[in-house]
């Protein structure tokens, strides 16, 4: 069918010589179980992580052993009166005075280790409470033996009765 208008095409009227294409669908994927998963695997991680940390680590009896003779040993023992703090003693048991603050700690063991070095012991004897964290048998047995050559470090644990 041909129209004669002025100004209007023929075609107008027609259908396209070229189709269009359908409706094209762009393929979706939902990820949002997967984040879910993922941020549920992070907890998981994080809580079983610090419970590993905070696990307490039982060692073995020890069944054979030589006892230390305390005329060969300068003796420090190491007290945890609350979780978070430590108490050093210079000598064999708790005395009236003990040492509460880090920088004392580590200067004066270091002191008493190099006295007893000169008076020729050659054992130190670390004695802690099985509540005194391991970082801190850990921080005064590196004090005691900073720079000191020929002495021997030896640990124990004070049981409670």
């Amino acid at each position: 069918m041909v129209h004669s208008h002025a100004g209007s095409s023929f075609l107008d009227d027609e259908e396209p010589l070229i189709s269009g294409r359908g409706a094209h669908h762009e393929a979706t994927f939902d990820i949002t179980a997967m984040i879910d998963l993922v941020f549920m695997l992070n907890i998981f991680f994080l809580v079983t992580t610090v419970v590993a940390i905070e696990a307490e680590l039982d060692l073995p009896i020890v069944r054979h052993c030589v006892a230390t003779d305390p005329d060969d040993a300068v003796i420090i023992s190491l007290v945890a009166p609350d979780p978070q703090n430590v108490t050093v003693y210079l000598g064999d048991g708790v005395h009236a005075v003990g040492l509460t603050d880090r920088e004392d700690q580590s200067k004066e063991v270091h002191q008493a280790v190099e006295e007893a070095s000169r008076a020729g012991k050659h054992i130190v004897l670390l004695k802690a409470e099985r509540a005194v964290k391991l970082r801190d048998v850990k921080r005064i047995g590196a004090a005691a033996m900073r720079d000191i050559t020929g002495m021997e470090l030896r640990m124990a644990v004070i049981e409670k009765e």
